[in-house]
């Protein structure tokens, strides 16, 4: 009978064991599940299982050259930009293109990975990911400062065209859920040497829609962060264009909600 019972107590005890073990490799396996990335495109590192939550656009106007300051500010604006963003959230940088206005050169425009620490290692190498989305961060800057420095005056500023492109950008749209911003870097003088012009005295909103039947882009819904390029030769004309033109130009577009950094 003593046999029969240490028996039956080994058996219980290996059950139990068992049950355990099963328990604890369903956990991990679980938690493994859990841990585990969302589908994304490789290319931009967005999820495709959902639409976008969020997407920050920043227009980078270079058509005339930023000094040593303004690019100091660009730099700084970008990382502002990129620390707001949450995981999967979009980042795009844009720079106004004069030969082509209505398609702004794209420089950079991907989703913010998940940080390393929220990963599994067992199906992504994220910490390699993060790295790889920090230097196309890095070389889309460095491409933008190159670009700003260089430049030197153009025969045209469209930077309404860019604006335009913008609001037209089909992972811009209003089903984004969440936040769409747009960052306006640019000395916001509008210039078409065959048109419209803000470096005339007078030019006003009024003026400029009579040159464009189609009016201003739709941009409810999205936040707007103007960074001015101060452009000391022009104060005049660029201090008419921020409280004349700009305001009735973007009161049009339905924005949510306009604020203005401080000159650099």
């Amino acid at each position: 009978m003593r046999r029969g019972r240490g028996a039956g107590a080994r058996n219980v005890l290996g059950i139990v064991l068992i049950a355990a073990a099963v328990l604890v490799l369903g956990g991990l396996a679980g938690a493994s599940f859990l841990l585990r990335a969302p589908p994304t495109d490789a290319e931009t590192l967005c999820r495709t299982d959902e639409g976008l939550g969020a997407h920050t656009i920043i227009l980078v106007d270079a058509t005339d050259r930023l000094e040593a300051r303004h690019r100091r500010k660009l730099r700084a604006v970008l990382a502002q930009e990129r620390a707001r963003l949450s995981q999967y959230d979009r980042l795009t940088i844009m720079r106004i293109n004069v030969r082509r206005p209505q398609e702004p050169s794209i420089l950079f425009s991907k989703c913010l990975p998940r940080p390393p620490e929220q990963t599994n290692p067992f199906f992504e190498n994220a910490r390699l990911t993060q790295q790889r989305w920090d230097e196309d961060f890095a070389a889309a800057l460095e491409s933008a400062l190159r670009s700003a420095g260089s430049s030197g005056p153009a025969r045209a500023s469209p930077i309404v065209a860019g604006v335009r492109a913008v609001a037209a950008d089909p992972e811009f749209g209003p089903e984004i859920a969440r936040r769409r911003r747009l960052i306006l870097v640019s000395d916001l003088l509008e210039h078409d040497p065959q048109g419209f012009s803000l470096y005339v005295s007078g030019a006003n909103y009024a003026a400029w829609r009579e040159r464009a039947p189609s009016g201003a882009p739709d941009l409810a819904r999205v936040d707007l962060r103007i960074v001015p390029v101060d452009r000391p030769d022009h104060a005049a004309q660029q201090a008419a264009a921020l409280e004349v033109f700009w305001p009735a130009f973007f009161d049009a577009a339905d924005v949510q909600s306009v604020s203005i950094d401080p000159a650099p």
